[in-house]
């Protein structure tokens, strides 16, 4: 039977635990709005993959995230895991409590929780179908595949995200924690020899600083290395920076977040692809919203429509 009501899916972990002690208050704030709910509490890393594809095979259409970008990259995942409906018939939301909020910039939700919920409440007024990426790669020798919802990356993006990974599995994460890892990221990084290919044909080939691939604009909170993304346009966005000295790379980072990066054709590689490949040289770590996935080779494809989305974006 197919329920009406909105099954949240809460992040235990999202910004070192903020997500579930702010929960108490953002429930009342649901429900003095007349958003009717059931919520399920994530226990481990992944659960909202199996959170988020019952809540489909019971019935839910409608889920609301409260969380970050790795806890709405999950809820994708568990969407497209399932087989009773299509996804398009499902209903994603945020209430954005993580560290970089990325997607939620990109939809323009407010990071104020009343706000974000009279975004909810009027729902009905208030959605847009989104695109999505669905990305393959290789993890531990074996074919790995996962679904993007807003950018993925290889090069030094994928490094800072690796080695941060490595860190909250020995139990140090935060804010501090992401820093130390892209300073330290930052002195070591080698940059590696791409290659890529979009929809069948030569696109880059050479050393290269990083790759970017955007269903939206925003990543590592607020940068924007594809700033021309449209999320419905069925299209994914290419950003190739190549190889540059440590000092130009800091010298660069403010025109990251304006987006001016792109206009610097001397370093930066732009184009708009449904199909594309990358081969890096020894090999490349591959990060999809965040979220380290494994590693080159990479293909990606657009997923056009795929899901509809709560937004205050126009477009």
């Amino acid at each position: 039977m197919i329920k009406t009501t909105w099954r949240v899916i809460v992040s235990r972990m999202s910004c070192a635990g903020k997500a579930l002690n702010d929960w108490p208050s953002i429930a009342k704030l649901l429900a003095s709005k007349g958003v009717s709910f059931s919520e399920k509490i994530t226990d481990h890393a992944y659960h909202a993959i199996e959170l988020a594809a019952s809540a489909v095979k019971e019935g839910f259409r409608k889920i609301i995230v409260i969380g970050g970008d790795g806890a709405v990259h999950e809820v994708l995942n568990g969407v497209f895991s399932q087989s009773e409906v299509p996804t398009s018939e499902v209903t994603l939301a945020i209430i954005p409590v993580g560290s970089g909020n990325d997607w939620a910039r990109l939809h323009n939700i407010p990071h104020d929780y009343e706000r974000a919920v009279d975004l909810i409440a009027s729902s009905d007024r208030q959605t847009r179908f989104q695109d999505v990426g669905c990305v393959h790669t290789m993890m531990d020798g074996k074919p790995y595949f996962r679904y993007m919802i807003n950018i993925g990356g290889l090069g030094f993006d994928s490094h800072v995200c690796h080695r941060f990974d490595i860190a909250k599995s020995n139990g140090r994460a935060g804010d501090k924690q992401y820093l130390k890892c892209l300073l330290k990221s930052f002195l070591a990084y080698k940059c590696l020899k791409f290659k890529v290919k979009v929809d069948g044909r030569d696109f880059f080939s050479g050393p290269a600083f990083s790759v970017a691939l955007g269903i939206g604009k925003y990543c590592g909170g607020g940068m924007m290395q594809t700033p021309g993304a449209v999320p419905d346009d069925g299209l994914i966005d290419v950003t190739v920076i190549r190889k540059m000295n440590k000092l130009r790379a800091l010298v660069n980072i403010p025109r990251l977040f304006d987006g001016s990066v792109i206009k610097m054709k001397k370093l930066a590689f732009c184009t708009r692809a449904r199909h594309i490949e990358i081969f890096a040289s020894p090999y490349s770590y591959m990060e999809v919203d965040g979220e380290p996935v494994g590693i080159t080779p990479v293909t990606v494809d657009i997923v056009p429509a795929a899901i509809k989305v709560v937004s205050a974006l126009s477009f």
